[in-house]
């Protein structure tokens, strides 16, 4: 599933909490792309590409708390969550410690997404490791490294009228050199 859109993931968690028959729920939806490269001895042995997307939909009545989650997003599948914790929570005994969802919050912009991170394709990952092999060969030493970049996002609404979403990107890139 790729990267949704505020507005796309909006309209998924509002369908979600349509569903819901429980006194309080709240649907927590997160995915990321990742790309990665994998060397040793100085030659590329992997790359790779993982786009992964959750559910997760937490329902209570009354101190009654059940969570379920999924990685299916068909009508059928996302109405089968939303029952399985409303049926958990039927289950669960009561939590003296439990908490009350939120209710609407301000949040301020994302400072966790950089557009240049987002934008790594699979050529400019492969570029990288070779200028890092090319300083190796040159010192006649041996290289063995991992780049690996991701783009994400999060978002979450409850029955309460609670609405975030927040999207993220992360590069890692680590190297080895030995004489």
């Amino acid at each position: 599933m790729p990267i949704l859109s505020r507005d796309e993931a909006q309209a998924l968690l509002k369908k979600v909490l349509s569903y819901s028959k429980a006194e309080q729920c709240e649907v927590n939806l997160n995915g990321t792309d990742s790309g990665n490269i994998r060397y040793a001895r100085n030659s590329v042995s992997t790359s790779g590409r993982i786009s992964q997307s959750t559910l997760q939909v937490a329902s209570a009545f009354g101190k009654k708390l059940g969570i379920a989650t999924i990685n299916e997003f068909d009508d059928a599948s996302l109405e089968k969550v939303v029952r399985r914790a409303e049926e958990l929570a039927q289950l669960a005994p009561e939590n003296p410690e439990f908490m009350p969802f939120l209710g609407p919050q301000t949040y301020g912009p994302s400072k966790t997404f950089v557009q240049s991170t987002a934008d790594i394709t699979p050529k400019l990952r492969s570029d990288l490791v070779a200028q890092s092999l090319e300083v190796s060969k040159a010192a006649k030493a041996v290289a063995a490294g991992f780049m690996e970049d991701n783009t994400g996002y999060t978002a979450m609404m409850n029955s309460k009228g609670l609405f975030a979403y927040n999207t993220s990107t992360n590069t890692n890139f680590s190297i080895t050199v030995r004489t």
